[in-house]
């Protein structure tokens, strides 16, 4: 843990993350003193969620360009997919949150976005927010409460609609059961769930929660008995500092400052500072890095292929000097997961333990993770829920990998598989690099991986289908632990989630880390949740996380880089260009 984060810990011990309210600009924590019932924080002064800069003003001006992995898939829209091609620029569209957001100052704290303010009633069931008065979607239509109401319903129900039905996002497992949601007077929305939730706050400042579907365009479609309707298919208008300026399909995506935006830095500074940000489409990492060379974009893409690995960047020191910096992100976690939903060898625990004990995960890290990352499935090391609270994955296997493998041989055979099997694979095509160490490790304990090997739109569609006996996975959960339902949690209720289970003990688990109320059982309900999932399970083989290195030219100043989880700071709307 940093020593910043121990001390904003510390001080923010009882927090509106865990009941009670706030005023605009109030941060919140992860709290180990509150009660059910407790009230309210003291009232302020309180710290900005904008940072200022106090050693030098920032310029006014330019057109930051940066790459970009591909097309934002699915029309653009944040409730079918949480691809990083959409949200490196959604952002900026849409804003860094969604009623609440991670801090700028400190991620794993809680700071007010579209709501600037919020109570939570007596046992963390109903949660009530005061929308912000000052906001606008790009076309001049205010944003309310009406708006909030109508995206956390498409998020959490179907919606029938003309004898059509439009199916909930791919996360709602995510934001808790949310029984109802309702407009109040005073542009308040409140919402209740159908069981308490003190971590509500942090779960709903995830960034991939973003609003980006407009009552006033989307609601009469889908009325209508047109379910598909997307952000881009109406015109894709967003409350984030940028509005769409043109979109290219395979070529760039412009976005140009929003006069109307709400936030002001902490000096009272309008944001954003730029006068826009073109993002140019380059698949291909070699190209982005050719652009980088020849002067044609000023930072690279976020995505897996495009962040650079040992080789790559020794390439860029030479050729740059201290004409670079690089943003370090701690976050795609390489991993293996079952879907137990399907007949086969994989159902029996034993054998997915000993697959899991089989893998040398040191050595995927020079392999596939280009010479940068760490074994752990935890949260990260820059994390604080990890730092002597959270248990991580080579405390549970303290043996060499020798010792390890004759447990994966003495465990597969007790199961009746000594002589091998055949498993498939999905396989996302930007990632063959590791299901080809994945199917050479495999070899040695008898088992064949068959390599289904699928392009990027191929891939959001079956990796939410029971059509493989495994897969990868995609990207980074959420940093908190309540956060991860959607990547771990039960197929019904997560079609997103990694591996394919529908295992009760896991639904309760999350359960009750939604009910807890102390840090102190967040981490002991976190540790038995761990175990289960990766030991006694393992429904889930964690193998390294990758430390995501992404390179931009020195002249782009304000950049706010999160220590874990790509997906978060996105909005670039604290960045300016020193020419």
């Amino acid at each position: 843990m940093t020593k910043l984060s121990t001390v904003l810990l510390t001080v923010l011990l009882v927090t509106v993350a865990c009941g009670g309210g706030s005023l605009s600009g109030t941060p919140s924590a992860p709290s180990d003193a509150i009660q059910d019932g407790a009230g309210p924080p003291p009232a302020g002064p309180f710290p900005s969620p904008t940072p200022g800069f106090a050693t030098q003003a920032p310029e006014r001006g330019g057109v930051l360009v940066l790459a970009n992995r591909g097309d934002p898939p699915a029309g653009f829209d944040t409730l079918r997919t949480s691809s990083i091609a959409l949200i490196h620029i959604g952002g900026a569209l849409f804003g860094p949150g969604n009623l609440v957001r991670r801090c700028r100052a400190n991620m794993f704290m809680v700071c007010p976005d579209l709501a600037t303010s919020w109570t939570a009633a007596p046992g963390f069931a109903e949660w009530t927010f005061t929308i912000r008065p000052d906001t606008y979607w790009h076309d001049g239509v205010p944003f309310t409460a009406e708006d909030a109401k109508f995206w956390f319903e498409l998020a959490a129900f179907d919606t029938e609609a003309t004898g059509t039905r439009r199916v909930s996002a791919y996360s709602r497992g995510l934001l808790g059961f949310i029984e109802r949601v309702e407009t109040l007077p005073n542009n308040q929305l409140r919402i209740t769930l159908a069981e308490r939730n003190a971590q509500f706050l942090e779960i709903l400042a995830n960034p991939r929660l973003k609003i980006a579907h407009p009552r006033h365009l989307m609601e009469q479609p889908i009325r209508d008995g047109e379910p598909s309707v997307t952000p881009l298919s109406v015109g894709l208008v967003g409350t984030g500092a940028y509005r769409l300026e043109q979109y290219k399909p395979s070529t760039s995506i412009q976005v140009r400052r929003f006069e109307r935006y709400w936030e002001r830095d902490g000096e009272g500074r309008r944001l954003p500072y730029l006068d826009g940000i073109d993002y140019v489409i380059i698949p291909e990492p070699f190209a982005m890095d050719a652009a980088f060379r020849t002067g044609r974009i000023d930072g690279g893409a976020r995505g897996r292929a495009h962040y650079l690995d040992a080789p790559r960047k020794r390439v860029y020191d030479r050729a740059f000097g201290d004409q670079v910096t690089y943003a370090e992100v701690g976050g795609d976690t390489f991993r293996l997961a079952f879907n137990v939903l399907r007949p086969g060898p994989w159902q029996d625990a034993r054998v997915r333990r000993a697959i899991s004990l089989w893998i040398d995960k040191q050595a995927a890290i020079p392999v596939v993770l280009g010479g940068f990352g760490w074994t752990s499935p935890g949260l990260g090391p820059e994390n604080p829920f990890d730092q002597k609270l959270f248990l991580n994955w080579p405390k549970f296997d303290r043996g060499t990998l020798e010792e390890r493998r004759a447990e994966a041989v003495r465990l597969i055979a007790e199961a009746g598989f000594a002589e091998g099997f055949k498993m498939g694979h999905l396989c996302r095509s930007i990632s063959v690099d590791r299901c080809v160490f994945l199917k050479d490790q495999l070899t040695g304990l008898g088992i064949e991986l068959t390599l289904d090997v699928v392009d990027e739109g191929r891939w959001n569609e079956a990796r939410i289908s029971l059509g493989h006996d495994s897969q990868g996975g995609a990207g980074t959960p959420s940093p908190i632990p309540e956060g991860k339902e959607a990547v771990y949690g039960r197929f019904s209720q997560n079609p997103d989630a990694y591996s394919k289970h529908e295992d009760p003990v896991i639904g309760g688990l999350f359960r009750e880390l939604r009910q807890a109320l102390t840090l102190r059982q967040r981490v002991e309900i976190w540790r038995r949740f761990e175990h289960y999932l990766f030991a006694e399970q393992a429904y889930i083989v964690p193998i390294a996380v990758r430390i995501e290195v992404i390179p931009y030219r020195t002249y782009v100043r304000g950049l706010v880089i999160p220590p874990v989880d790509d997906h978060t700071h996105t909005d670039f709307a604290t960045v300016w260009l020193e020419r």
